[in-house]
């Protein structure tokens, strides 16, 4: 994964989401696809982004790739799920959190591994919280 590239798509994010000029954001996704590839896009992401840019600028690439990925992010999402169900870094957990998707297609599931990560990290248990409420909306107004 060329260094460059990523870190320019990320400082394109920092800079311009989220009112900002989106084809900027756009045009250094499509550069960071073409170079990386999407084969264990989310696991290769998080190795060779440094811990010293946000959580949320990397939630957004998360996010932002979803889009652009040819299997509209289902990888990624099933990536971070599994960071969920890890539950021991927190980093990781804020990332997949920060995705605009339920996590897990099982709600009961979601609702188990959310509140145990709630309980664990403090700092993501008004996130959790969210989530876990957001599913019970939807379920009961749209079924499981």
């Amino acid at each position: 994964m060329n260094q460059e590239i990523l870190a320019q798509t990320l400082q394109a994010i920092q800079k311009e989401y989220p009112n900002g000029d989106i084809g900027e954001i756009g045009m250094w996704l499509g550069r960071l696809l073409e170079d990386a590839g999407e084969e264990q896009l989310a696991e290769r992401l998080d190795a060779a982004i440094d811990d010293t840019w946000p959580w949320e600028i990397v939630g957004v690439l998360f996010e932002a790739l979803s889009w652009w990925t040819s299997d509209e992010g289902s990888a990624l999402l099933r990536t971070t799920e599994g960071w969920l169900r890890e539950g021991t870094n927190l980093r990781r957990i804020q990332i997949a959190l920060a995705q605009d998707t339920f996590p897990f297609r099982d709600a009961n599931e979601m609702f188990r591994v959310l509140e145990g990560i709630a309980q664990r990290f403090p700092e993501v248990a008004d996130t959790c919280q969210r989530w876990i409420t957001w599913r019970h909306e939807h379920i009961l107004n749209h079924g499981p």
